[in-house]
């Protein structure tokens, strides 16, 4: 209810400047559903990651933000919140293999339904399966205002997308790739580990280098070598493995543009591993700034 009165306000604002007509507005979303949060998650629609679900340690459990595991025997999926030393907390947390939505890149993560709107331009009610980026925003407004988009810039120009039209050819056979940390081994401390390409889509094919439950469960990246391999648009629960030796172009084309794309990325150190207290909005800090009471004010632990 909150995002749908937050738009509204925004379309609202629009109209009410007489620019609605003149703007170009994009909704969408940069994650999908946080899992282990379980019934403050949202949905993952068919996008289920079933591979995953069957292929990890049914031992491991995935909790809620600042929880840990604490299994017991009447209770293997107990979770405890620990605050200032003591025991503030528990629930019951989520298999690790179901935990396949934010923070990961299983698809219930990554394909994020996105609206378009900009009367006399985007044809209302048009839809599109091209495999397109928020990467993609910073060139298509610069093509709009007939500005060159850097090189630097990873997105490409999907202004035609928009437009209904077809023949973009920096959309076939494009490949996206797709990072993640939570590595056991590499320079960063625990539990990053590393930045890597973990996963690559090009068109419906989807390529797993690494694959791995969200965050920073505690199940082990598991390295393939042929890539896993899925067809996200015919199989978008991921349950199904593609034969390798029926795909080889396509996994020879991935396996080159991963060592192409990391030898040009400074990779091996995310811009910053810091979380200042002072951003975060607390309303109680005496149970670590969770709360189940609406407060009437807040502060900043």
């Amino acid at each position: 209810e909150e995002m749908d009165w937050t738009a509204g306000e925004i379309l609202q604002a629009l109209d009410d400047s007489g620019v609605a007509n003149d703007t170009l507005v994009i909704f969408t979303s940069d994650n999908g559903p946080w899992v282990a949060e379980q019934s403050c998650s949202g949905s993952k629609g068919p996008f289920e990651g079933h591979w995953l679900q069957q292929n990890v340690d049914m031992a491991c459990t995935a909790c809620p933000h600042d929880y840990i595991p604490d299994p017991q025997p009447n209770r293997p999926r107990r979770c405890i919140l620990i605050h200032n030393g003591t025991h503030a907390d528990d629930l019951d947390g989520v298999h690790c293999g179901l935990d396949t939505g934010l923070g990961s890149t299983w698809e219930s993560n990554l394909r994020m339904p996105a609206l378009a709107k900009w009367p006399g331009q985007v044809s209302a009610g048009t839809e599109t399966m091209e495999m397109v980026s928020t990467l993609d925003v910073v060139p298509t407004v610069l093509s709009l205002l007939d500005k060159q988009a850097s090189e630097d810039l990873d997105g490409v120009d999907i202004s035609n997308v928009l437009y209904g039209k077809e023949g973009n050819t920096q959309l076939v056979d494009r490949v996206l790739f797709f990072w993640r940390d939570g590595f056991q081994e590499g320079p960063l401390p625990k539990p990053y580990g590393r930045f890597d390409v973990v996963a690559v889509k090009i068109g419906a094919i989807k390529a797993w280098l690494w694959t791995k439950s969200a965050h920073y469960n505690a199940d082990v990246e598991e390295y393939h070598d042929p890539p896993l391999l899925f067809d996200v648009i015919q199989d978008p629960a991921e349950a199904f493995p593609l034969d390798p030796e029926e795909h080889i172009d396509t996994i020879a084309k991935i396996q080159d543009s991963v060592k192409q794309h990391k030898a040009k990325t400074d990779w091996e150190y995310p811009l910053t591993l810091a979380k200042d207290p002072i951003f975060r909005p607390c309303v109680n800090e005496a149970t670590g700034c969770r709360t189940q009471e609406i407060a009437t004010s807040s502060t900043i632990s």
